[in-house]
């Protein structure tokens, strides 16, 4: 699923929201910039939807060569709100993720050289690698959080800590010039060790912890 398709999924829970909407919020965190909306369904039950996205610069090294990429967050969610007490504005929430995430990244090469199957390896304009890890469309996510409570009324804080689970999905290309250098059989043998690394880097970040902070406004 691409962003566009992200976007018009969320969107549209949000949109189905709005129209009878009792609360609607903006938020920011570790998932980016964000807005939102909320329902109650019971003095105790509630539902809310929201869409976040961020976009920024950061380095990684894998296999002993580093990596220039821009991280692309666009996530969405449908949540359940479940409030123990009556009076006060902890809940417990579980849901859905709708994701777009994806780490993509360009090798750079350090004082001219690359270092494949522990070989440091002269590096020509045009040869580089791309490594790419992008989460599932779908993840599921529990937590906890503070706001959205049925009784409040006016401006109010949210608070969202949780996590959702995903397995991330590796790839590991070699542009043209790089292959052709490397010939086919160390091409292959360089794809195959460099998308095993990418996928040992990756594979401890199936837990995907968010924390998102936000002002409310319930009618």
């Amino acid at each position: 699923m691409n962003t566009a398709k992200v976007i018009w999924v969320v969107g549209l829970a949000i949109s189905m929201e709005t129209v009878h909407a009792q609360e609607i919020f903006l938020e920011g965190g570790t998932l980016g910039a964000g807005i939102g909306a909320a329902i109650n369904v019971t003095s105790w039950f509630g539902v809310h939807a929201d869409f976040n996205a961020i976009t920024f610069s950061h380095d990684f090294t894998v296999g002993g060569n580093r990596y220039a990429d821009d991280v692309k967050l666009r996530q969405g969610g449908i949540y359940g709100d479940l409030f123990p007490w009556s009076n006060s504005g902890f809940r417990l929430t579980a849901g859905l993720r709708f994701t777009d995430d994806e780490v993509s990244g360009q090798s750079v090469p350090t004082n001219g050289t690359y270092i494949f199957k522990g070989q440091r390896t002269p590096a020509f304009p045009g040869e580089y690698a791309t490594a790419t890890v992008k989460y599932p469309t779908v993840m599921p996510y529990l937590g906890v959080g503070y706001g959205l409570r049925p009784a409040a009324k006016g401006f109010g804080l949210v608070v969202d800590l949780g996590v959702a689970y995903g397995i991330p999905h590796s790839s590991y290309m070699l542009s043209p010039a790089l292959a052709q250098a490397a010939g086919p059989a160390m091409s292959q043998e360089i794809a195959t060790t460099g998308l095993q690394q990418l996928r040992d880097k990756a594979s401890p970040y199936r837990w995907y912890p968010t924390l998102q902070i936000g002002l409310s406004y319930h009618f």
